[in-house]
């Protein structure tokens, strides 16, 4: 087959979050056999970024990601009367329209998949985009995840207010946009409950992810250190809010208690807020992007994964757990993964049962050791990167082949 990816940010070996999994996606469906060609916006990126994933890629094309003032970003967020939502305009690029149209057209490709829902614009109402069959990858629900900014009694109040004259039109244009696709895929079962309960008649296929156990285990070993870690894409709401309210909530107790007890906060654009986390306290760490994660989970006593935002599965958790390490998440933060608390993870919701389950894990080291072992065990028998792909490409031929 001839597969186009188009992508929101650029799916290079280490990046962070769920561009990772577009990375995995290509890699597999490349080493498979199949033809990959990738349109996708570019930031700062470095050339040595870039061509780590050309060998993997037919047909490679780079355009900028859209940028806009200041003034006009707050008038499409908090005063847009648009038929494209604000989270859709601020990607919105008329040359990424002109161009997907052009390579599909003279690549003859088989299949387009958006990854990220807000690349999905780019396959609907394009008049540019000839007859092709249409995959949208949907990493988050955007109107789910917009209702909980608005439902939840704590969160960053920029993201509310922006929630309030998105609703009024995103749930429409979103799920119209979904419609017109051929198949929409989703990370999760939870995932899939939430599409169709906003549109009972989408066509929705579940493609798990996985991780890649082999690169996970080779690891240079480090001592172990007091050290909580967190990583992520830090621009993404969920990230910055999850990271605040740790750092808020969680964090002065813990301090109290292990006054050498470390922070770290590790991954690429951390924004304003997150940065602002650690210019207070010397033992909160924000590293930005690093070239390799897996040396920050080594030296790590724990793993957290604060998330009240968002959906789909998060492969940062499944790594940290792949890697050895405990972890402790909020119910979301672990949605979709088949984890026990108490077993191979521990899940807490209030600050309270966060900062206990902490504690325990500090202090019982052979609490700890066995909710690590039992987590790889779970991720081996269940996550694996392999079983995840075999789906996905199941998937794509299914769609191809009507």
């Amino acid at each position: 087959m001839k597969i186009l990816f188009l992508t929101l940010k650029y799916p290079y070996a280490e990046v962070a979050g769920g561009h990772r999994i577009v990375y995995q996606r290509i890699r597999y469906l490349k080493e498979s056999g199949h033809r990959v060609g990738l349109i996708s916006f570019i930031t700062d990126e470095t050339p040595e970024e870039i061509d780590s994933l050309r060998p993997l890629l037919d047909e490679l094309h780079l355009i900028p990601h859209p940028h806009r003032n200041i003034w006009t970003r707050i008038f499409h967020d908090y005063l847009m009367f648009f038929e494209r939502p604000a989270v859709f305009w601020k990607v919105f690029s008329r040359e990424m329209m002109e161009k997907t149209g052009e390579v599909v057209e003279k690549g003859r490709y088989d299949v387009v998949i958006s990854e990220f829902s807000e690349m999905g614009q780019y396959l609907y109402k394009n008049p540019y985009l000839s007859a092709v069959h249409k995959i949208m990858s949907c990493h988050r629900c955007l109107t789910a995840s917009y209702e909980k900014y608005q439902n939840m009694h704590e969160v960053y109040w920029r993201l509310y207010y922006k929630s309030l004259p998105q609703m009024r039109i995103l749930r429409q244009y979103e799920f119209n946009m979904y419609r017109s696709a051929d198949r929409v895929l989703v990370l999760t079962p939870q995932d899939r409950f939430t599409m169709q309960y906003y549109a009972q008649d989408l066509a929705v296929s579940i493609a798990p992810s996985g991780v890649d156990i082999d690169y996970l285990k080779n690891t240079p070993a480090f001592e172990k250190q007091q050290i909580v870690l967190m990583t992520g894409y830090m621009m993404d709401p969920a990230n910055e809010d999850g990271a605040k309210w740790f750092v808020n909530h969680v964090w002065p107790e813990l301090k109290k208690n292990h006054p050498e007890l470390k922070f770290f906060i590790v991954g690429s654009s951390p924004s304003k807020v997150v940065k602002k986390l650690a210019q207070t306290d010397s033992q909160i760490v924000v590293t930005g992007e690093v070239p390799d994660l897996r040396p920050f989970r080594s030296k790590a006593a724990i793993f957290v994964s604060p998330v009240r935002l968002g959906s789909g599965i998060r492969i940062k958790v499944l790594e940290a757990m792949a890697s050895g390490l405990p972890v402790v998440s909020t119910s979301l933060g672990i949605e979709g993964i088949d984890a026990q608390t108490g077993l191979n993870c521990m899940v807490a919701d209030t600050p309270k049962m966060f900062i206990q389950s902490i504690e325990w894990l500090l202090t019982d080291k052979d609490l700890s050791s066995r909710l690590a072992k039992n987590a790889q065990e779970l991720v081996a028998k269940k996550y694996a990167l392999e079983d995840g792909m075999r789906r996905f490409e199941k998937i794509i031929k299914s769609v191809v082949e009507v």
